[in-house]
């Protein structure tokens, strides 16, 4: 019986980090507005002036924006309050190009302003130009 425990044990140790390897990683879930929040919300009865993207548009934003601000992110600028900045999605613009029907381009452009930070000097590289084919893989990034 106490070897069939260990091998039990070190089975299991085995497929511990067997997550890990899957890249599997805890999705947030974002934070909801209270019901009296909810109850003031008037949809819109038309979309025609929204910004429309088709699925494969979509699906290369998304893999751009994993990649270039992965979830859990800790970049280090050697400011605190630009690292902080620098980590917010909501900190930068984006821009989506069909070239074709198996090509997109999604660029990233931050806008430090957001964040109420005055720097003394441009930041230098702080985007990014993904090239995304339609089965979401990275071609090129500029």
């Amino acid at each position: 019986m106490p070897k069939l425990r260990l091998l039990s044990a070190v089975v299991l140790l085995g497929l511990l980090p067997g997550c890990s390897l899957f890249g599997y990683y805890k999705y947030e879930r974002a934070p909801r507005g209270t019901p009296e929040e909810a109850e003031r919300i008037d949809f819109p009865d038309s979309y025609e002036d929204g910004t429309h993207l088709d699925g494969p548009a979509l699906a290369a934003f998304i893999v751009a924006l994993n990649e270039f601000i992965p979830p859990h992110s800790k970049a280090d600028t050697g400011n605190e309050a630009l690292t902080k900045c620098m980590t917010r999605r909501d900190t930068y613009d984006a821009t989506i190009l069909k070239a074709n029907d198996d090509l997109y381009f999604v660029s990233f452009l931050p806008k430090i302003e957001r964040c109420g930070i005055q720097l003394d000097i441009p930041l230098l590289d702080a985007g990014a130009t993904f090239a995304i084919d339609r089965q979401g893989r990275i071609l090129n990034v500029l």
